[in-house]
């Protein structure tokens, strides 16, 4: 995974888009683990299960690979959280969103720094995501965090719900990783 640090956040959202997605965190760029198989299938089927309950409740969209550039004046960053959701009434035409996700869904990769990820999760509840789901393929857990509250850890005999992000959603975690083994 490379960096490049030294830069602002106007000279990154400048720069031209690459894949695999940069993110922008304090004064670093660093490039997104390209995703494997398992994390690819998954986030898939996750964007999939979205997509119809989204079209069918009409309560907002949702995104892949969305640049969210949020975070307090002096400390913003951008992230591109794997599925994003965002309610209908904070939706707006910009090319990015320029505040935080209702929904941030992160789908572990195998060479994910845990230090940064924790941070970028941490950072996620402290300014303004309500609901992550962090889903480890490996593990085959998916971890619920609210802001303010102990995290629910799924496994496959558990169901995944929205709670009052996602009012009605909810999903079998069996079913999220039957699609890692196909």
């Amino acid at each position: 995974m490379a960096t490049v640090s030294g830069r602002t956040i106007e000279q990154f959202l400048q720069m031209e888009e690459a894949k695999p997605a940069r993110e922008y965190v304090r004064g670093e760029i660093i490039e997104k683990p390209m995703p494997n198989r398992p994390h690819s299938a998954i986030q898939f089927f996750l964007a999939g299960m979205l997509l119809q309950f989204l079209v069918r409740t009409g309560i907002g969209r949702g995104f892949t690979e969305f640049r969210c550039i949020f975070g307090p004046p002096g400390q913003v960053r951008t992230y591109v959280p794997d599925l994003t959701y965002v309610a209908k009434e904070r939706l707006t035409e910009d090319l990015y969103l320029h505040t935080a996700p209702d929904l941030a869904i992160e789908i572990l990769s195998p060479d994910q720094d845990a230090g940064r990820f924790l941070d970028k999760i941490q950072f996620y509840l402290r300014h303004g995501v309500r609901l992550v789901w962090v889903v480890d393929p490996d593990r085959e857990t998916v971890t619920a965090l609210l802001p303010g509250e102990d995290a629910r850890v799924l496994t496959p005999g558990d169901t995944l719900d929205g709670g009052e992000v996602l009012p009605g959603f909810s999903i079998s975690v069996a079913e999220i990783f039957a699609q890692a083994r196909v």
